[in-house]
């Protein structure tokens, strides 16, 4: 079954490295303003270098603490003045490029950031500025680059947690799950934060460690109730530990919280899906769809729940559209095939079981185009399929049958006997073996053999088999 692992990026919730510098002991204004800063109290601490400004507007220090007040207070426009303004006014270093890259890239404004920290770097080499550097660069999707700045940040202060979750990140997005995980393991091991929680419980779902995601989504939603995205995430991991209870009332969980969540509503239907609650699942697929997830899996697995609703026209239609959206999915091919074939389109359904088999052999296919064969009188290409079906499963109960029959009309006798006498043996109450089978042994000349089969073919509801028993004066 597809799932959507779905990640967001998170702002690590740690104070990023920025403090107040060159205090200056004999003002008392400025130094009640640094003392404020110091206990936390940045809306009083503001205020102070505000009215200390007042006086001396051109004081460089006290325009950068001011910075650091409103960075704290998340105006991150605001901190960007100041630290521009103490620039111009002479303050030319690390800190204050380094402080206002963290502003940018709390406004999303990577490449700026950038900038800002490698200035930052250039003046005075520092662990911090490369572990934000490598964070926009994961941002700007530069993994490569980023994975080479964070393994600079990382041996700069092995102590940094920061650098080995921020490394995480990368790794997961690279695909190094491992790696990722040592990471978050040594940022753990350092400090504990639930975002690290959160991104090691993805890379246990990409390494199918589900019950180790399962233990570290409780852990961040102990820390936080109401994310969203950690029940999702943590429904995905019930889900492959087919404990469909829970992922059902995690993802529900999800979409309480997150009404928009799209992939929510389709992993919810996917859960219904394998529950065999069509019904419910198909609310949950159409309102997927219609909060635009749009790729060929979704409308496939749609167009399955329909099938198995009896809706097969709604059926072909969204299995149309998943083979135009992604003509390499067998599975879709496979279903179109058998809406094709109870819409008794025996050509379409032969065409999407031979498109399917091009892409991967599978014997229920094999079996499929079998019977669409068998329809239109192809029984040497029917028992083809029905060979290679019991190839790629032996003990294939149905493929055993329809080849016995198969065998009947070919008018192999000895063969047909040998299949249909081991799919009675596999399947006592298939009427239609018994039928088949008491049909043989009149052509074997067996009157009594035959009798005694269409007799029992009737008795488990065969309706043909009440006609034969008169045409061969079976009593």
């Amino acid at each position: 079954m597809n799932k959507l692992i779905l990640l967001i990026t998170l702002l690590y919730a740690t104070v990023c490295g920025i403090a107040q510098r060159d205090v200056e002991e004999g003002d008392p204004v400025f130094n009640s303003a640094y003392k404020k800063f110091l206990n936390k109290d940045y809306t009083g601490s503001y205020l102070e270098y505000t009215n200390y400004l007042t006086r001396k507007p051109d004081d460089p220090v006290a325009t950068y603490n001011r910075g650091l007040c409103a960075y704290e207070l998340k105006d991150y426009k605001d901190g960007i003045t100041n630290f521009t303004k103490s620039i111009t006014l002479g303050r030319i270093k690390q800190d204050v490029y380094y402080s206002r890259g963290l502003c940018h890239y709390q406004l999303k404004k990577f490449t700026t950031a950038i900038a800002d920290f490698d200035t930052s770097l250039t003046l005075k080499p520092d662990y911090r500025a490369y572990t934000y550097k490598g964070a926009s660069l994961n941002e700007l999707k530069k993994y490569t680059e980023a994975l080479a700045i964070l393994d600079l940040a990382a041996d700069a202060d092995p102590t940094y947690e920061n650098a080995y979750y921020h490394r995480a990140i990368t790794k997961y997005n690279l695909k190094d799950y491992e790696g990722s995980v040592a990471d978050c393991n040594k940022s753990l091991a350092r400090k504990t934060y639930y975002d690290t929680y959160f991104w090691r419980g993805l890379n246990y779902i990409n390494l199918a460690r589900y019950k180790e995601a399962v233990a570290d989504y409780d852990t961040v939603l102990i820390h936080d109730p109401k994310y969203a995205t950690a029940y999702y995430n943590r429904g995905l991991a019930y889900f492959e530990l087919k404990n469909y209870e829970k992922a059902l009332s995690d993802n529900t969980k999800a979409i309480e919280l997150d009404p928009s969540k799209a992939v929510a509503y389709y992993n919810r239907a996917l859960v219904k899906y394998e529950l065999n609650k069509y019904k419910e699942a198909e609310p949950d697929f159409n309102a997927a769809i219609d909060l635009k997830l749009n790729e060929s899996k979704h409308y496939k697995w749609r167009g399955i729940n329909y099938y198995y609703e009896d809706k097969f026209v709604q059926a072909l239609s969204d299995l149309n559209s998943s083979i135009q959206k992604d003509n390499t999915d067998e599975t879709a091919y496979y279903y179109r095939a058998l809406c094709k074939f109870i819409s008794e389109d025996d050509a379409g359904a032969i065409e999407d079981c031979t498109s399917a088999l091009t892409i991967k052999k599978n014997y229920d296919v094999y079996y499929q185009r079998g019977l669409s064969r068998y329809l239109i009188k192809n029984y040497e290409g029917a028992l083809e399929d029905f060979n290679e079906a019991l190839n790629l499963k032996p003990g294939y109960k149905s493929a055993i049958l329809e080849r016995g029959i198969t065998y009947y009309v070919l008018e192999k006798d000895a063969l047909a006997l040998t299949d249909l006498n081991k799919a009675i043996e596999l399947a006592p109450k298939n009427g239609r073996a018994f039928y088949y089978r008491g049909k043989l042994k009149k052509f074997m000349n067996d009157l009594a053999g035959c009798c005694a089969d269409l007799k029992q073919a009737k008795l488990l509801g065969n309706e043909a088999a009440d006609n034969e028993l008169s045409k061969n004066g079976c009593k």
